[in-house]
């Protein structure tokens, strides 16, 4: 009989119920996951599955001496070293969550139609950022930047309404409100870009370290198309968890 595994949205398996008592063996698999055999319609702990059968214990542990460190997986290979195949659990190998999977070609379409969908989505990436990084204070600086950004606004029309009541017929440019706009945005700028630089520096530290990809990123590219950049990105690293195979890094 052949086993699904389900973490969050995605599925993984089959598998038989010896690799089931391998990958909880080995810490791939969780007594608390949730799995299904082919005949099964509902969900259920994987501790109840295995019930009383009893779970091989792991490998003894390699002498500190002995132990050499694992590569980071290179870019265009799988984390484990070979390829996904059927039955094979690369992919229940790679811990962590999983980022926001959503191709970078529909966000930038959603927001070329509604402006709103891009903000939307960029906080979408930086919660998930402020997940895997909780010190990061990346979200202050955006929460920040578009309170200035209404602020600045908000402004411009207050200085728009007084000069008309001051002088109804006045013909001259409202430059008050025009300078009350200009230091809103220019503060607005300088903010966003340190929030999103900051979450470049979060997304770079953890997926060097915690989940070690070699990741790069581009400060020309952050600077620019920061919100699609992250995206490709985090489109690549959700596919290597479903698949545990990682897209080669452009």
């Amino acid at each position: 009989m052949k086993y699904y595994i389900q973490r969050g949205i995605n599925e993984y398996g089959p598998y038989t119920l010896a690799d089931l008592q391998r990958y909880v063996a080995q810490g791939n698999i969780a007594l608390t996951d949730l799995a299904r055999s082919e005949g099964m319609t509902e969900w259920t702990p994987v501790s109840q599955i295995l019930g009383t059968i009893p779970v091989a214990p792991p490998p003894a542990p390699v002498p500190p001496a002995a132990t050499v460190p694992a590569p980071a997986p290179s870019v265009g290979t799988v984390y484990s070293g070979v390829p996904a195949t059927a039955g094979a659990a690369p992919a229940m190998a790679v811990g962590g969550p999983v980022p926001p999977d959503f191709h970078w070609a529909l966000v930038l379409l959603l927001g070329f139609f509604c402006s709103i969908f891009q903000l939307v989505w960029l906080f979408i990436e930086a919660n998930f950022v402020k997940k895997i990084k909780p010190d990061s204070n990346h979200l202050a600086f955006l929460i920040t930047a578009i309170c200035i950004e209404f602020g600045a606004v908000i402004l411009f029309y207050v200085g728009l309404i007084a000069q008309y009541a001051a002088n109804p017929n006045s013909q001259e440019p409202p430059w008050a409100a025009l300078a009350l706009a200009l230091v809103g945005l220019l503060g607005f700028l300088v903010t966003y870009i340190m929030g999103i630089f900051k979450m470049r520096a979060a997304i770079q530290e953890y997926y060097n370290t915690v989940e070690p990809i070699n990741l790069r990123l581009s400060g020309v590219m952050t600077f620019f198309f920061n919100i699609l950049y992250f995206q490709y990105h985090f489109s690549r690293i959700a596919n290597w968890k479903r698949t545990g195979y990682l897209v080669p890094q452009q």
